[in-house]
């Protein structure tokens, strides 16, 4: 599905998507290995409605400086030649050639329908290179029903000049806490904005700083227990969030004097029904081991400035 189309109601998103079938060349889920837990069909439906890429805004934020965020990326369809258009998810670029997003934005694509423009920031004037992805590598448990395990990497057909960005593996030498419960982060994307009187997709790059609150707070609102330790629940009860369009998004915070990579955007409710609720994002620390399965050169916080993942191996 593609962003900036009016929404379908909910039993209908609700049909799509769970008719939706995977290609052949992405991998697929393992359903089994995931706890069952118990939702019921309406928070079943209203999840999969936020989630959908024109519904899952930068609300309640401020537009960025261009410049600010040269790592971060906009997943584009390619059959759309206007890239402002074309945008329906985010990413960040984590390695030269790879770009971290959420499963459920590239979940039943295949990779020829995607490219990406790294280091974005207005997308009506973006006159940078569209790079093509190569590949498409979804988590093994990417759950599309309880929306766990929401992580993928993007293989991009040239690598990227534009610098990377480091991610947090719950360690620093300022003692912010693995997780990172009572921090504050900055989350972006060119999702959903609110002016005074209405709605509407910025150009430019935007972004919103939400506390991190414990996932009981996720929990009363989707249905308890429904988050993973691998989950961060963030936001208010109204007011500021992410929504459509952020998916896949950066979730970072400045660790150390540096900024790392926390969490991607993954669902929350309808925030233009809601005004903003809590959203769900995907943390970054529990999936080390999977984004380095295929990232050689990807770099990893670990108390220190810049260490990389060989560091950690060492560690170990």
């Amino acid at each position: 599905m593609m962003i900036r189309k009016r929404r379908l109601p909910l039993t209908l998103s609700l049909i799509l998507l769970l008719n939706c079938i995977p290609t052949t060349n992405i991998v697929q889920a393992d359903q089994q290995s995931l706890p069952d837990i118990d939702v019921s069909s309406e928070q079943i439906d209203a999840t999969y409605e936020a989630i959908r890429p024109d519904s899952v805004k930068i609300l309640g934020g401020t537009e960025s400086k261009s410049g600010d965020w040269p790592w971060m990326t906009a997943l584009l369809s390619s059959d759309e030649p206007n890239s402002y258009q074309a945008q329906f998810c985010g990413g960040v670029l984590v390695g030269s050639s790879w770009i971290l997003t959420a499963a459920h934005c590239v979940y039943g694509k295949s990779p020829g329908e995607i490219e990406v423009a790294v280091g974005a920031y207005d997308l009506r004037s973006f006159a940078g290179n569209r790079i093509p992805v190569k590949s498409i590598q979804i988590h093994s448990e990417y759950n599309a029903t309880h929306i766990q395990n929401d992580i993928a990497l993007l293989e991009i057909a040239q690598s990227s000049s534009q610098p990377r960005l480091s991610l947090f593996a719950g360690e620093s030498r300022e003692g912010v806490p693995p997780s990172m419960i009572g921090e504050m982060i900055t989350a972006l994307g060119w999702g959903l904005a609110d002016s005074a009187s209405s709605l509407y997709y910025p150009e430019k790059l935007r972004q919103v700083e939400l506390p991190i609150v414990s996932n009981s707070n996720c929990d009363d609102i989707y249905g308890s227990p429904y988050l993973l330790p691998s989950q961060i629940c963030a936001g208010y009860y109204e007011g500021k969030d992410t929504c459509g369009g952020d998916s896949g998004g950066a979730m970072v915070s400045e660790v150390d004097g540096t900024w790392v990579h926390v969490g991607l955007v993954s669902f929350g409710a309808p925030c233009d029904m809601y005004n903003g609720w809590y959203g769900v994002y995907t943390r970054t620390s529990s999936y080390l081991d999977f984004i380095k399965q295929y990232v050689p050169d990807v770099s990893i916080h670990l108390g220190q400035k810049g260490m990389s993942w060989l560091m950690l191996l060492l560690r170990e």
